[in-house]
């Protein structure tokens, strides 16, 4: 069984890229903020980005780096071909995954222009910034720019991963791109 992690930058289409995988193959899916979601939920926070990340550096201060990767692993099953594990956004993740699954486990990063991406998620309409500075500013701190070292590491995670997609095109095109890159792994 393979176990595909996904990193990359907001906005830059990790979720289609997962989508993309699992209308291919029979896998599990589990991204690393509804780990976070549960805890908001059970501290009756508020929903945001920002919670998010907040709650994910506290919980990588207190328990270890790895905790979210860890907790993710728990979630999962054992009878599918792949499992996908979004989300990640610190080294130690990625270093649980390799440890704990060794060559079956391959990290995708995906990435896009900054305009591009701003302009993506604008267009999506979720909790996220909608002024260019905004978005900038969340930006740089997922990609780990003035983070302390239990905190967001987007940047290094791309630079680890064992394939990056640079997502800057048409849907047709990533999809190729994310073929190309499955028929490597697979």
């Amino acid at each position: 069984m393979k176990v595909i992690g996904l990193t990359g930058t907001i906005g830059s289409g990790k979720e289609v890229v997962k989508d993309f995988i699992k209308k291919k193959y029979n896998c599990y899916y589990v991204t690393l903020s509804d780990i976070l979601k549960s805890e908001i939920e059970k501290r009756k926070g508020t929903l945001s980005r920002t919670t998010l990340q907040d709650i994910g550096n506290e919980m990588r201060k207190k328990y270890g780096n790895h905790i979210l990767a860890m907790l993710a692993v728990e979630y999962l099953g054992r009878d599918k071909e792949a499992i996908i594990i979004d989300g990640i956004r610190h080294a130690a993740e990625i270093e649980y995954l390799k440890k704990k699954f060794g060559g079956d486990f391959k990290l995708i990063a995906v990435d896009a222009p900054q305009e591009v991406r701003f302009q993506r998620i604008v267009d999506r309409g979720r909790d996220d910034p909608k002024a260019w500075g905004e978005f900038v500013k969340t930006d740089e701190r997922d990609q780990g720019i003035g983070e302390e070292e239990h905190g967001l590491h987007v940047k290094d995670c791309v630079e680890r991963a064992d394939f990056l997609i640079v997502n800057d095109s048409t849907l047709e095109e990533l999809e190729k791109k994310v073929n190309d890159v499955l028929t490597n792994i697979f």
